[in-house]
C-alpha cells in the first residue's frame, strides 16, 4: 500500500513539474509572438505653476510638479494586456512642448533667456540627479506662449527613471530676463518611446 502511495505521489509530483514547465512555455510563446513595438505616449502631461519673481541672475528651478503614474497600466492598456512594465526594454524621449496657458504681453517666453524642462523620479529613492531633457539657450526677446525645444539627446535610454509605479518630477529650468510680475501656467507636454 505504501508502495503504490509513493508511486502515485512521485508520478503526481513529476506531472505538476511537467505542467509547469509547459506553462512556463506558453507564456514565453505568447510573449514571443507579441511582436516587438514602440509605445509612444504623452500621457504623462502636467502643469508647472510659475510663481513672480524679480531674480534675473540666478539660473535654476523657476517652478516644479510632482505626480503618480502607473506605467504596468498604461503598457498593458496599450498591448491589450499581453505585456507590462517587466516588458519594457527602453524608454525614450522625442519631444518636449511647454505652452503659457495664462501668459500676457507682459509675462511670457520672452521674460526667459534660457527655458527648457528637466525630470526626474522616485525610483532609487530620487537619488538619481534630474535629466535634462529639452532647453532653449539664447531664447529670443520675442513674446511666445509656446516653446518646443530639441530634445538633448533623443536616443538616451533614460529607463532608469522608471518602474512600475512611481512619481514623477518635472521641472521648469530657466533664467529670466527680466522679471515675472504674475503668476503663470506652464503645461509640460513630453513625448515618450517606450520599446518593449
Amino acid at each position: 500500500m505504501k508502495k503504490i502511495l509513493l508511486y502515485t505521489l512521485g508520478a503526481m509530483a513529476i506531472s505538476a513539474t511537467f505542467t509547469l514547465q509547459s506553462c512556463d512555455k506558453i507564456k514565453d510563446k505568447v510573449k514571443d509572438a507579441v511582436p516587438a513595438q514602440d509605445i509612444s505616449f504623452t500621457g504623462a502631461n502636467a502643469d508647472i505653476v510659475i510663481p513672480p519673481t524679480n531674480d534675473t541672475t540666478a539660473q535654476g528651478t523657476i517652478g516644479e510638479v510632482s505626480f503618480a503614474y502607473n506605467l504596468d497600466s498604461m503598457v498593458r492598456a496599450q498591448t491589450s494586456g499581453a505585456l507590462g512594465y517587466a516588458d519594457i526594454k527602453s524608454v525614450k524621449i522625442t519631444s518636449l512642448k511647454l505652452t503659457l496657458t495664462d501668459g500676457s504681453a507682459a509675462n511670457n517666453f520672452a521674460n526667459f533667456v534660457y527655458a527648457g524642462a528637466a525630470f526626474n523620479s522616485d525610483v532609487n529613492g530620487g537619488n538619481y540627479d534630474p535629466y535634462t531633457i529639452a532647453y532653449v539657450e539664447h531664447n529670443p526677446d520675442n513674446y511666445s506662449l509656446e516653446i518646443s525645444p530639441a530634445v538633448t539627446d533623443a536616443s538616451q535610454d533614460v529607463k532608469k527613471y522608471f518602474q512600475s509605479q512611481m512619481t514623477f518630477y518635472y521641472l521648469l529650468i530657466g533664467k529670466l530676463r527680466r522679471p515675472i510680475t504674475s503668476t503663470l501656467h506652464c503645461h509640460v507636454e513630453i513625448t515618450y518611446v517606450i520599446n518593449i
